[in-house]
């Protein structure tokens, strides 16, 4: 795999996945990314939750004629759909992963890009941070929050590549 690709999430799609996942926590948040592409990878402006998604434990669904209804206003905007976030939240002692399972990686479109916020209790406070692995991770108020980033790509076979998340945002909340 060569170079990893980077998504550049503004502050107003960064604080919308963030309020929406723990808005429902122990249950699934799900919504749609607003943006571009760049060469080097996305840049999300917005990340509208879907407020009528059907929210369990550990999924989420949305019924599609409500989608296609929101794609139809969509393809009239001048701002791209390029993929989606929802968020894992902990089971019981089994903690939340901000990576795709395998029903997440089947919903995946080919050249989206896809966001996953895992929530968890929060031990103590964390600073925001960009970590190796290419996720953003840091702690608001009792809730620990880590933030990856996957693109869905076939070559000869579906898969999907981590990306490096950059939001300078995150990291000036503390």
């Amino acid at each position: 795999m060569g170079e990893r690709k980077n998504i550049y999430v503004k502050e107003k799609a960064f604080l919308s996945m963030i309020l929406t996942a723990i808005e429902v926590y122990h249950k699934e948040s799900l919504g749609i990314l607003l943006g571009h592409r760049t060469p080097d990878g996305f840049v999300v402006e917005y990340a509208i939750p879907y407020q009528t998604a059907e929210k369990g434990l550990s999924w989420v669904e949305l019924k599609p004629e409500r989608a296609e209804r929101l794609q139809k206003v969509l393809d009239r905007l001048p701002i791209s759909l390029i993929g989606d976030f929802h968020s894992h939240t902990e089971l019981g002692d089994l903690k939340a992963q901000a990576i795709p399972s395998k029903v997440d990686i089947a919903d995946m479109d080919e050249g989206n890009v896809y966001l996953i916020v895992a929530i968890n209790d929060g031990v103590r406070h964390q600073r925001w941070k960009w970590n190796q692995d290419g996720t953003i991770s840091g702690s608001l108020n009792s809730y620990h929050i880590k933030i990856g980033a996957s693109i869905c790509t076939k070559n000869g076979r579906w898969k999907f590549e981590k990306a490096k998340i950059h939001c300078s945002f995150a990291m000036i909340i503390g």
